[in-house]
């Protein structure tokens, strides 16, 4: 090795270390992700899976939780190791591994989204239909893993550390490494391929899961509307009852009294007959199988499911213009908008950090076993809210 190959190799290790702290901002973000996925996502899978009862609500949300936990153990780490080789990432073997779990992860976690919003769709849009139960919830969470393998396999083939060149401010030539997609010809009509399908996947899925919730929002507005309206106190026979309750409490009673009184208990009686006949055939009667913890859980899945879709957004713009662009980001960018891209092309890993907190907040049985595990001092707090809680999600 000359003394010209040292120098370079010097050279190179001194950009890595000043885009390193020009990246700053970029690793607080990671680190903050991970260590909140992490812990955040292994006490779900925890919770729902030794704490809670066995239902389909809970086995979708281990299920998720899970895609969650693998995203920030084995992608985020590789992630930061790639910022930090800003200029020279040799490892084609994690940026293989890294690329994979990303797809891998994506699309089990939009199947399962998609297969929860179907769920939801039944269970309030066509309540009186088959439901999932149990066994159907465990075999679409089981299908959801060869699923994902299947598609996301090409990204461990066309992902892997490409030499790029890397030019100082004194127009020294250097040789690095990029964690990116294969600049080999052969496979570019494979990648426009692949890409454009994950594209029109993305929009298509984008799509089910607005069209499902649009309908599961609707019957949930018409339920509670119907609900006000039919709780709110009328009836016709009112004054006819209070009047027959006073007759009844006088000592004085007659012959034609009683009679009139029999004749007022069958007109009521008869009323009441006719409205619970009305209510099982009036569209508009509040169904009674729409209950709490059913809106709950859907409020807890659509808030999830929007959370992934936006988090994807900026992922996939950014991805899309980098594509476009053709040359090496550093070449085009200033310094806050290369940390800006490298911040936003990891946009969807906000969605698996989220999550946890999502299930907190909506659920106070969650959050109850939260304060009992690690704020045993809290445990009054979680005894007043279980108390004022009638109902949680699953």
């Amino acid at each position: 090795m000359n003394n010209t190959t040292i120098n370079k190799g010097a050279l190179l290790e001194q950009l890595n270390n000043e885009k390193a702290a020009l990246m700053i901002p970029a690793f607080v973000y990671l680190v903050v992700l991970m260590l909140a996925g992490i812990s955040g996502n292994i006490l779900i899978c925890y919770y729902y899976g030794f704490k809670s009862r066995r239902s389909s609500d809970n086995m979708f949300i281990l299920s998720v939780a899970m895609y969650d936990l693998t995203l920030c153990t084995l992608s985020i780490p590789i992630e930061i190791v790639d910022i930090r080789l800003f200029y020279n990432f040799p490892y084609a073997s994690a940026c293989k591994v890294m690329r994979f779990v990303n797809y891998f992860t994506a699309i089990g976690s939009a199947f399962t989204l998609i297969v929860i919003a179907i769920d939801r769709y039944r269970k309030i849009c066509r309540p009186f239909k088959k439901q999932f139960k149990n066994k159907e919830a465990k075999i679409a969470c089981g299908i959801s893993i060869p699923f994902s393998l299947l598609l996301s396999w090409p990204a461990a083939i066309f992902y892997t550390s490409v030499p790029s060149n890397v030019q100082t401010e004194d127009g020294i030539e250097l040789q690095g490494f990029d964690c990116t997609t294969t600049r080999e010809a052969s496979y570019k009509i494979y990648l426009w391929i692949f890409n454009g399908f994950f594209l029109l996947a993305f929009i298509i899925s984008t799509i089910i899961l607005f069209v499902l919730y649009s309908l599961v929002g609707r019957a949930i507005y018409k339920h509670n509307k119907a609900q006000i309206k039919y709780t709110r106190p009328k009836s016709p026979y009112s004054h006819t009852v209070e009047s027959h309750m006073t007759e009844n409490n006088s000592p004085k009673v007659n012959v034609n009294k009683r009679k009139t009184n029999r004749e007022t208990e069958g007109v009521i009686e008869a009323h009441s007959t006719r409205s619970e006949i009305h209510s099982k055939i009036d569209p508009n009667k509040p169904k009674e199988h729409v209950s709490v913890k059913t809106m709950k859980f859907t409020t807890v899945m659509f808030v999830i499911t929007t959370v992934f879709i936006v988090s994807f957004l900026p992922h996939l713009v950014l991805s899309l213009w980098r594509a476009f662009q053709g040359t090496y980001d550093w070449e085009t960018l200033s310094d806050a908008g290369l940390v800006a891209l490298q911040i936003g092309l990891r946009s969807y890993f906000l969605n698996s950090a989220i999550n946890p907190l999502t299930y907190g907040l909506f659920n106070s049985k969650f959050r109850a076993f939260f304060y009992m595990t690690f704020c045993p001092c809290c445990k009054r707090l979680t005894d007043r809210c279980t108390v004022s809680s009638s109902s949680g999600t699953p």
